[in-house]
């Protein structure tokens, strides 16, 4: 297995930072006070822009799908699965068991207290595979991250990554229209990930546009502009069922350009003046802080939160958050990470002798 070295681009570290903030801030500035589940606290005066920052997760998605195309770039389909369960899997699993200790002396209100089968079935990421719901809320959005690097495996596993790619792309986005739009079915929905492709597909194409422009390139890049710009009219349906409140059709119509052109020009754009051990550091936070603020974040307001004291608390909450995933982030992630690629590595070797004697004693 070779080591391909991916390129860092700092402006997507930074707006994946200023991206987990938003969803931070749209759990507990908006959410957390309707749903109950910060047992009553919240910050109302925050909740008439919070109500937008799900524009965050568009733009995770965006970025998902442009970072993973560059990452896939020069690696077979084995170095692409290590690299990603790698990157995912330790922090992941060492988010979840911090989830799960967190949430057993402080239960969040209306969530049932995890047990110890759900938590072991978080070992495999999709735990609801195994029947068990997730630790935190904010879990979904890995599945379908995962969902997305099954495909993309699949295809450079085939070939298909870098030849016929648009008739591809193209193709998911036509079944993604039919089936929001017409068909309706679940098992679709979550395969192909019909809601939220156009962001992924948007990402995978930006890519592959800036490494060779074309006409037909960018009629591929439009086409999966256009879906994205579609979806957050798909999604508010559920929105509006469970927060029991509709959104302005005119911000609907803007968060999706804005969520693009965020991704767009944080990708293309010269790097920010910002010493690069930040925007790694930042970058670096964002993927343990997204895992750990949810339900923890309910569960600290609930038990210790005061409608005197709820700044106060949000303010400790947010910085121990921070110092808990930098921490993750400096230590066992790397820790882990390292060993499972060098673990992979021998793997890789020990088959490859095996192989190797087999057709010799043939």
């Amino acid at each position: 297995m070779t080591s391909v070295k991916t390129p860092r681009i700092h402006n997507l570290d930074l707006l994946r930072f200023v991206s987990a903030l938003m969803v931070l801030l749209f759990h507990y500035g908006f959410r957390m006070q309707i749903s109950g589940e910060g047992g009553g606290i919240g910050f109302p005066e925050l909740a008439p822009l919070a109500m937008w920052f799900d524009i965050g997760l568009l733009i995770f998605f965006a970025i998902s799908g442009y970072v993973i195309t560059m990452s896939a770039e020069g690696r077979s389909a084995y170095e692409f699965a290590v690299g990603r369960v790698a990157r995912l899997w330790p922090t992941f699993m060492v988010c979840a068991t911090i989830t799960a200790i967190v949430l057993t002396f402080w239960p969040v209100p209306s969530l049932q207290p995890p047990t110890l089968e759900q938590w072991m079935a978080h070992a495999v990421i999709l735990s609801r595979a195994l029947g068990q719901p997730f630790l935190d809320g904010a879990y979904w959005t890995i599945a379908y991250e995962i969902i997305f690097y099954g495909w993309v495996f699949l295809l450079i596993a085939t070939g298909l990554f870098d030849r016929g790619w648009r008739i591809l792309v193209l193709s998911w986005l036509a079944v993604s229209a039919c089936n929001e739009i017409a068909i309706g079915s679940g098992v679709l929905q979550k395969l192909l990930i019909t809601e939220y492709s156009g962001y992924f597909a948007f990402g995978l194409v930006l890519y592959k546009t800036q490494q060779h422009r074309s006409a037909a390139n960018f009629c591929v890049l439009g086409a999966a502009a256009i879906w994205a710009m579609v979806t957050p009219f798909l999604t508010e349906p559920d929105f509006i069922e469970t927060y029991g409140l509709s959104r302005h059709v005119g911000g609907l119509a803007l968060i999706g350009p804005a969520a693009l052109a965020a991704m767009a020009i944080a990708a293309l754009s010269p790097s920010l003046r910002i010493s690069p051990g930040w925007a790694i550091g930042l970058g670096g936070l964002t993927y343990p802080l997204y895992l750990l603020h949810q339900n923890i974040g309910y569960a600290v307001f609930a038990h210790f939160g005061t409608e005197d004291n709820r700044w106060i608390v949000g303010l400790v909450l947010v910085a121990a958050l921070f110092l808990l995933s930098w921490l993750i982030a400096k230590g066992p992630e790397p820790t882990a990470r390292r060993t499972i690629v060098q673990f992979a590595q021998r793997l890789e070797d020990g088959l490859s002798r095996l192989k190797q004697r087999a057709v010799q004693a043939d």
